[in-house]
Parts: structure tokens; C-alpha cells; sequence
């Protein structure tokens, strides 16, 4: 069996794909276990208890200067249990930068 150029580059296209959504994945999740814990601190309920990647863009790390992806997720939250609120959550790379809340009442 030969493997040619053309069959290495697509394996190789492949596999940066899938390493790829594997490790958004991995992010998402870390993001949603401190969404989670936030929100608990908060007093607030998070609702349907996931959260959506709502923009990803390329950024420099302050403290390395290296080009870092940073992923920003919205989810919804309610604090009394009639009105649904979003919040987003910001990551730079593997570290979590903010979490926000929209103004709401408190239950």
C-alpha cells in the first residue's frame, strides 16, 4: 500500500478538523461548568443548562503575545422564574475571561 501526497494531505486535513471540534468541545464544556458555578453564586437559574458559541475571532494573548483564539458564548438565565435574561461568557484561549450578566431583577 502507497500512500501518495495528495492522500497524506487529506489525512492530514482530517485529522486538524477533528482535533478542531474536539477541542471546542472541551472548551464549551469548561465554559459551561463556570457558567454553571456563576450562576449558582448569583442566586440565578441557568436555563437549559448549555450554553451557544455566538462569535469566535483571533486575538493576540496579552501575556504570551501569541495568537489565541477567543470564543464568546450566550446563554439565559432567570433570576425570579417569569423573565429570561442572557449573559455571555468570554474565553481567550484555555483561560475564562468574563462572564457577564444583563441587568435583571432579583427574585
Amino acid at each position: 500500500m502507497w500512500l501518495e501526497l495528495a492522500d497524506l494531505f487529506w489525512l492530514s486535513l482530517t485529522a486538524m478538523v477533528c482535533y478542531a471540534w474536539w477541542n471546542n468541545l472541551k472548551r464549551r464544556e469548561f465554559a459551561t461548568r463556570a457558567v454553571r458555578q456563576y450562576c449558582k453564586r448569583e442566586g440565578v437559574q441557568l436555563l437549559d443548562e448549555s450554553i451557544a458559541l455566538e462569535k469566535i475571532r483571533l486575538a493576540r494573548d496579552p501575556d504570551h503575545g501569541r495568537v489565541i483564539l477567543v470564543r464568546q458564548y450566550q446563554f439565559y438565565f432567570t433570576s425570579t422564574g417569569d423573565e429570561r435574561y442572557s449573559g455571555k461568557v468570554q474565553m481567550h484561549g484555555r483561560r475564562l475571561q468574563q462572564i457577564d450578566l444583563a441587568p435583571h431583577r432579583i427574585g
